[in-house]
C-alpha cells in the first residue's frame, strides 16, 4: 500500500503548484477570484512561495520513490501533466462562468 501513495501525491503537488502559479496572472485572478481587482503583491508573493515548495517537495517524492534517474524524469513528466490539468480546468471554469 505505501508504494502507491506517492505517486497520487506526486502529481497533486504538481497540479497545487501550477494553480498557485495560475493564480498569479492577473486575468486568471479575475477570471477564478475576484473580477473588480488584481491580485494583491502580498498574495502574489505567497502563492509563487507556495508554488516553489510544492514543486520542490514533488521532486522529493519523485526522487525518494524512483531514485534519482528515474524520478526526475517521473518528476518532469508530472510537472507537464500537472501544468495540462490546471489548464484545462482554468478553461473549463472561466467558459462554465461565463455560460
Amino acid at each position: 500500500m505505501p508504494d502507491v501513495l506517492p505517486l497520487p501525491g506526486l502529481f497533486g503537488l504538481c497540479y497545487l503548484a501550477f494553480a498557485a502559479l495560475a493564480l498569479t496572472v492577473e486575468r486568471h485572478w479575475r477570471d477564478l477570484v475576484d473580477s473588480r481587482r488584481g491580485p494583491p503583491r502580498r498574495t502574489v508573493f505567497r502563492l509563487r512561495l507556495a508554488a516553489l515548495l510544492c514543486i520542490a517537495a514533488a521532486l522529493s517524492v519523485a526522487v525518494r520513490h524512483e531514485g534519482a534517474g528515474f524520478g526526475i524524469l517521473l518528476w518532469a513528466l508530472a510537472l507537464s501533466a500537472g501544468a495540462l490539468a490546471v489548464s484545462a480546468t482554468i478553461a473549463w471554469r472561466t467558459r462554465s462562468a461565463r455560460g
